[in-house]
């Protein structure tokens, strides 16, 4: 670990990873928290900066926003702190289905004419297109693509 990580983790009084999670929170959260936290870092850094005066101001201003992010976390209840850390998560299945939805020919080629299961069609993603989807997911868009369409196509 350098001598950077350990004056910020000395400086915060928190690990390594605990200061990522914080980042990461950051990262998910709605534009106005993001101004909230900003708005905290700015007189964070400037008391920092006064007791600590020979640091580097980068790691002043990162240290003082991983302490803002902290005391922004505290303050906001449990619903709203679980429903940041759930839009993430849910992100990363948008970017998965649209890249699926991308591959949808493939899809439904090895589904109708190769008559594979939707764990098989999983599996050839991960093996040839270095993608990871899970089977339910791949089920999930074929009920609502392939149930769409054909019903469009009766009526």
């Amino acid at each position: 670990m350098s001598v950077d990580a350990k004056v910020i983790e000395s400086i915060t009084k928190q690990t390594y990873e605990s200061q990522n999670q914080h980042l990461r929170f950051f990262a998910r959260a709605e534009l106005p928290m993001k101004l909230q936290i900003l708005q905290l870092q700015k007189p964070l850094f400037h008391k920092l900066k006064s007791i600590y005066g020979d640091l580097d101001n980068a790691i002043l201003t990162l240290a003082s926003l991983i302490l803002a992010i902290n005391s922004v976390a505290k303050e906001t209840d449990k619903v709203n702190l679980n429903a940041v850390k759930m839009r993430g998560k849910n992100q990363k299945t948008k970017v998965k289905r649209q890249k699926l939805l991308g591959y949808w020919a493939i899809v439904r080629t090895l589904k109708l004419e190769q008559n594979m299961s939707f764990r098989n069609i999983a599996g050839y993603f991960k093996k040839y297109h270095k993608l990871e989807v899970s089977y339910s997911t791949i089920h999930g868009l074929w009920i609502e693509i392939e149930t769409t369409t054909t019903k469009n196509e009766e009526n």
